[in-house]
């Protein structure tokens, strides 16, 4: 365990930087990235592993730690408002390898009317990140590197971020030419690849790795006189509808303990819906709030830092007893921020 005056130290220098009156631009001067109860972190081979041992485990039936906001660590910290837009200490390689197998990634254009898909950034609200074609090169990467993982990538267009119809065209390509016949096509939904029933035994046997799901948002326009919508998408580029292969509901509360009971109820309503995945969001949303919430923000009892609220929820008697508790629920990807900071919990 971390030293208790390394705890207090962290959580004093984190009220300083969450204090509007001292850091106003809330840059990202000091994102903690040491977990109160460390613990060895490489599970780069999980599903492999689990595999070997019971290949007719289905897909739907795991516990698949997911990222929010997964490649929001190449947003520069010293861009004004960074702080509140960090969401991972973690490059997308160290996740995978510590166990993420659901990758939440956001994307826009990083130049306007550009045509160029290297133009493409990570991109988080008014934030910009890096290249999106390097997060996928890295994902690729991994799933060479461990072709019996098996990984969901979805990729939101972030509001007020367009790309031209061109660079949308040049993404899909991209995430195709990338992945190959690893991706679930069509033809594989249409068949066999159904996640009521899917296992772990099938991706294996059918050489397949990566489910990449999308937000309708980045469809419905048209280039050189034809129109792309998502059934013609998922048709010509093998990128499915997010909403017809995962369910999922986002919170909107910085309140701990609300964000736990939301994803219950969230849980009960939909675990009997097997064929779909379940995305459990345990993300905190920084919020103003109300007038009585400026003073705690002023001077750093409150924090608009996902950081900052991730700590909070990430200890131990909230969210990993929250979770112990209520261990043969019928969780499966649990999405969380700031992944390094829980590595009991995802191991």
């Amino acid at each position: 365990k971390m030293s208790l005056s390394a705890i207090v130290h962290d959580d004093h220098v984190d009220v300083v930087c969450s204090a509007l009156a001292v850091n106003c631009c809330q840059f990202g001067c000091f994102i903690q990235n040491t977990p109160r109860i460390p613990c060895a972190s490489e599970n780069h081979d999980w599903m492999t592993k689990l595999r070997e041992i019971a290949p007719s485990k289905k897909l739907r039936n795991l516990v698949i730690p997911g990222t929010h906001d997964s490649a929001s660590v190449t947003i520069s910290k010293w861009s004004l408002f960074a702080a509140v837009g960090l969401c991972q200490n973690l490059s997308v390689v160290e996740q995978l390898q510590r166990g993420a197998r659901y990758l939440d990634t956001r994307i826009g254009s990083g130049v306007k009317d550009s045509i160029l898909v290297d133009d493409v950034n990570v991109v988080h609200g008014i934030l910009t990140g890096g290249k999106f074609v390097k997060v996928l090169e890295d994902v690729d990467q991994f799933l060479c590197d461990n072709p019996g993982e098996f990984v969901v990538m979805e990729v939101v267009l972030e509001n007020k971020r367009q790309l031209t119809a061109e660079q949308r065209i040049k993404v899909f390509k991209l995430i195709s030419s990338t992945f190959g016949d690893r991706m679930i096509t069509k033809d594989d939904y249409d068949s066999w690849f159904n996640l009521k029933y899917v296992t772990l035994g099938e991706l294996a046997e059918k050489n397949k790795n990566v489910l990449v799901l999308l937000h309708e948002r980045i469809c419905g326009f048209c280039y050189e006189d034809k129109t792309f919508d998502m059934d013609t998408v998922t048709r010509e580029f093998n990128c499915h509808k997010n909403e017809n292969c995962m369910r999922n509901k986002w919170h909107n509360t910085m309140d701990s303990q609300r964000i736990l009971s939301s994803n219950e109820e969230f849980l009960e309503t939909y675990c009997k819906h097997l064929g779909k995945l379940l995305n459990s969001q345990f993300v905190m949303t920084p919020a103003f709030g109300g007038v009585e919430n400026v003073p705690g923000l002023l001077f750093g009892m409150k924090s608009l830092r996902p950081v900052s609220l991730a700590r909070k929820l990430y200890r131990k008697e909230v969210l990993e007893t929250f979770l112990r508790d209520r261990a043969d629920c019928k969780w499966n990807i649990v999405l969380l921020d700031f992944v390094d900071l829980c590595p009991l919990l995802v191991r």
